[in-house]
């Protein structure tokens, strides 16, 4: 048996069971999930404010639970620590918009990704510049909507997103539709079903990623970008140090 562990990068735990269910039903038989949140740091990540103070306590967990599992994935389409993360566990991370915007270039020439808030999209162009992949991004924005609402009233929820999509399609030549959220799934079949172009839904992305390279028996080079971290300077931090 295989573990996942699934960090919702967030003080909010109510995200914990419907992550845990959502993915129970696309599991493999043979992985088990975990599914954990950090203790503190914000209550959602929708600023570079709010991911600032999420990343020490996403490092925390992955130091604590690092050697009890074979993959790790930070459940969030900011993709906060994720570098951080491989450099300080030997055990594959995923990160859902990397993941889910790779995924995008096998389906389709161009790209468009929904999220929340005005100041997701050209976050987003950022994120898709420093992956070398800009020229495949057909736009991306947001919704007018906070992540912690989204999951109120689902129908308000796949009207908003339904309306997005489409403008990304038919003024910016999208053909694949990259949902921007995690806290996006409970509506992606919604979604799905009203559009004629695939539709990728990040949280189930990258953890059918992670099952995909454990079972490759692969793992993040350190030979690189990525180093083996000098705990011993940073201070008050690691509890064990």
């Amino acid at each position: 048996m295989r573990k996942i562990l699934v960090i919702n990068p967030i003080t909010t735990d109510s995200f914990n069971n419907m992550t845990k269910n959502y993915l129970e039903e696309i599991k493999n038989p043979n992985v088990e999930i975990e599914v954990v949140n950090i203790k503190e740091g914000p209550s959602s990540i929708e600023t570079f404010y709010d991911e600032a103070f999420a990343l020490p306590e996403i490092l925390k967990t992955i130091d604590e639970y690092k050697s009890r599992c074979d993959a790790i994935v930070i459940n969030c389409f900011a993709d906060p620590a994720v570098n951080a993360a491989r450099e300080l566990t030997d055990v594959p991370v995923v990160g859902p918009a990397e993941a889910s915007m790779m995924i995008a270039l096998m389906l389709g020439h161009k790209f468009g990704v929904i999220s929340t808030f005005r100041n997701s999209g050209p976050w987003i162009e950022l994120q898709a510049r420093n992956m070398g992949i800009e020229q495949r991004l057909a736009g991306a924005i947001g919704i007018d909507m906070p992540v912690l609402e989204l999951g109120k009233d689902l129908k308000k929820t796949a009207r908003y997103l339904v309306d997005a999509a489409r403008d990304l399609i038919e003024s910016k030549g999208a053909e694949v539709i990259v949902l921007g959220c995690t806290g996006m799934a409970p509506v992606a079949k919604i979604i799905k079903e009203e559009l004629e172009v695939p539709v990728i839904e990040p949280m189930a992305t990258a953890f059918k990623v992670a099952e995909l390279i454990i079972s490759l028996k692969l793992t993040h080079s350190k030979t690189g970008l990525y180093t083996t971290p000098g705990k011993d300077k940073i201070k008050s931090f690691f509890p064990s140090y």
